[in-house]
């Protein structure tokens, strides 16, 4: 997730189209994510068919390409409809951060114009995009951008270059917890079976709901398995610990691999993951391994800048990127209806108290409830 800007390249915009297409049908779109620089997984046609297998959402998918076929860019959309956000043509549901991946500013401007257009069809949607591109819209007389909490990513150095986090200090410390780690008996492993998925889901339900918040459907990691893993764009590690004849799940994390990019995205712990630096033995071997295969960055995943969350992540070496979200209101759309958030925090206020003592089966079935519907 570590867009910037929109990168330049010249040519002529009166030349450019933009045409829904299937991304899982045209080849074009895997080898043009593939090859862009700010490419994710999130982009990857493996992950809409994710989506479309997890929720069924009718698409909208636009390239946009020249008079020679060749594609500036694409723009993953989807139409959905929710009791509480209404309809909204959103890139993309239970994505981090998707949105426009162009090579040109005129071919954004094309991707988004035709995005609008398709938002204000009847009946209208409201359009809503998730990018860290701060320009999408520069005189934002159309769509509205918020800021939110950054993410922060490790620019990683050539393999000629020694691979270090931040300062000496810094970076002893993180040795000394991984060394920890593997002194309380904790092993890392890449997950290979179908049952290491849903062992690790059990652990991801129970995570989120000591958070306080939805775990996505299990059905979504097991599309994500079967769609992702084979292309090599998902990886499962897991942290396994011995007790006599018993093994104890202690944590994991799945990771999502595309062009330059490797980015954490879904956590699992147990209670007792941190006394043992169960996370320091992930990161450390997420890092490493990125950095041999030659990705550019790791992404870690967002959090408030206050947080100890953040502070963690910096510590790794973590640098915050700023996240947006542009949002555009139709016309027609009533004014005295509450905000989109303040809905979803009044509920999130008036479940909290009874949300951690729900049985795991629930919270799970909760959890798909929420991002089918919400």
């Amino acid at each position: 997730m570590a867009t910037a800007s929109i990168p330049q390249t010249q040519h002529d915009p009166g030349r450019l189209r933009v045409d829904l297409v299937d991304p899982t049908a045209d080849p074009r779109w895997a080898a043009f994510v593939a090859t862009h620089p700010d490419g994710l997984a999130f982009h990857h046609p493996a992950w809409i068919a994710t989506l479309a297998d997890t929720f069924g959402y009718p698409p909208a998918h636009l390239a946009c390409e020249d008079d020679q076929g060749r594609l500036h860019g694409v723009l993953p959309l989807v139409y959905r409809r929710g009791i509480i956000r209404g309809r909204q043509l959103w890139s993309l549901p239970c994505t981090a951060v998707a949105g426009p991946l162009t090579t040109s500013a005129a071919a954004t401007n094309a991707l988004i114009q035709t995005a609008i257009k398709l938002a204000q069809e009847p009946p209208a949607h409201q359009l809503v995009l998730h990018s860290m591109v701060p320009d999408i819209d520069p005189g934002g007389t159309v769509l509205t951008r918020v800021e939110g909490s950054p993410t922060y990513v490790i620019d990683l150095p050539e393999r000629t270059e020694p691979l270090r986090f931040g300062p000496s200090a810094k970076h002893g410390v993180i040795k000394r917890g991984v060394k920890k780690a593997r002194e309380y008996g904790l092993r890392l492993r890449e997950a290979e079976r179908f049952d290491d998925l849903t062992a690790w889901y059990r652990l991801y339900v129970a995570t989120m709901r000591e958070k306080e918040s939805p775990p996505l459907p299990f059905r979504l990691f097991d599309a994500a398995w079967h769609h992702l893993r084979p292309a090599g764009l998902l990886q499962l590690l897991v942290v396994e610990r011995r007790t006599g004849e018993a093994t104890e799940l202690i944590g994991g994390e799945i990771l999502l691999l595309n062009s330059q990019t490797v980015l954490g995205e879904y956590i699992a712990r147990s209670p007792i993951a941190g006394q043992l630096h169960c996370q320091d033995l992930i990161q450390w071997h997420i890092v490493h391994s990125a950095w041999e295969a030659g990705y550019r960055r790791v992404d870690l995943g967002d959090a408030h800048p206050e947080s100890g969350l953040a502070r963690y992540k910096r510590k790794w070496g973590g640098q915050p990127r700023p996240m947006y979200r542009y949002r555009e209101s139709h016309p027609a759309e009533p004014q005295n209806i509450p905000s989109t958030r303040s809905r979803a925090s009044t509920l999130r206020r008036l479940a909290k108290p009874a949300w951690r003592r729900l049985p795991l089966p629930l919270v799970a079935r909760a959890g798909a409830l929420v991002y089918r519907y919400a």
